[in-house]
């Protein structure tokens, strides 16, 4: 029996280090921007994917994403970035802006529930991702020239982790041979997936920072499982 084939290989970005990020501070959909690390970190994950030939782009709307989205583009001219806020991290209401320690152990009441916030990555897959391979393959039943495609998503680290995570425990995606997925999703990482004409996805390599050679923040203060 034949392998399956590739028909997809979606890159997803976490963006680059901010203040925030730094601090400690949460900031859900705040629009915070990256700071002189950041804008490193996405300069060395371009460095990364300097040689993958995307067809498509998208990012978060939020300044820190698309920024860092944009500077891996830069390497990449005549790719267009699609902004969407669907790609937003989890809104986490009165939270945004305070310190991680000494939070309250439940979300506020005006923070996105994490079934809506889960429901949103997987309409957003479904929706656009997905919903573009099967085009590309309504075009290309054969596997010419446009197939596989190469698909950059920038995003943040709560939603990338989410939408994994959701990926897997569904049982829609596996993770390759090696791969570990420990719930930490770095600055300015790569995660692979690959999409296969027999319907299953895999996790090909997870929360990647081997192009990154500085001191990475430990702890995402917007991954809370609450």
């Amino acid at each position: 029996m034949a392998a399956a084939a590739v028909l997809a290989r979606i890159y997803i970005v976490r963006h680059g280090e901010t203040n925030e990020n730094r601090l400690g501070i949460m900031q859900g959909q705040r629009d915070t921007h990256l700071n002189a690390a950041g804008l490193d970190q996405a300069q060395a994950a371009a460095g990364a994917l300097e040689t993958v030939g995307f067809a498509r782009a998208f990012s978060s709307d939020l300044d820190r994403a698309a920024k860092t989205a944009e500077i891996i583009l830069q390497k990449h001219p005549g790719v267009l970035l699609e902004k969407h806020a669907a790609l937003r991290e989890r809104n986490l209401g009165d939270w945004e802006g305070q310190k991680l320690e000494g939070r309250r152990p439940t979300a506020p009441a005006n923070a996105e529930q994490l079934s809506d916030f889960s429901l949103r990555a997987a309409q957003w897959w479904n929706g656009t991702i997905l919903a573009y391979v099967e085009s590309l393959v309504k075009q290309d039943p054969v596997h010419g020239k446009s197939l596989p495609a190469d698909l950059l998503v920038v995003s943040h680290g709560g939603y990338i982790s989410r939408l994994i995570g959701n990926l897997l425990g569904s049982g829609k995606m596996k993770c390759a041979e090696g791969v570990v997925v420990n719930g930490k999703c770095w600055n300015a990482s790569i995660s692979v997936i690959d999409i296969l004409d027999s319907g299953e996805a895999v996790l090909v390599s997870y929360s990647d920072t081997a192009h990154l050679k500085v001191d990475l923040v430990q702890t995402n203060a917007d991954v809370i499982d609450r």
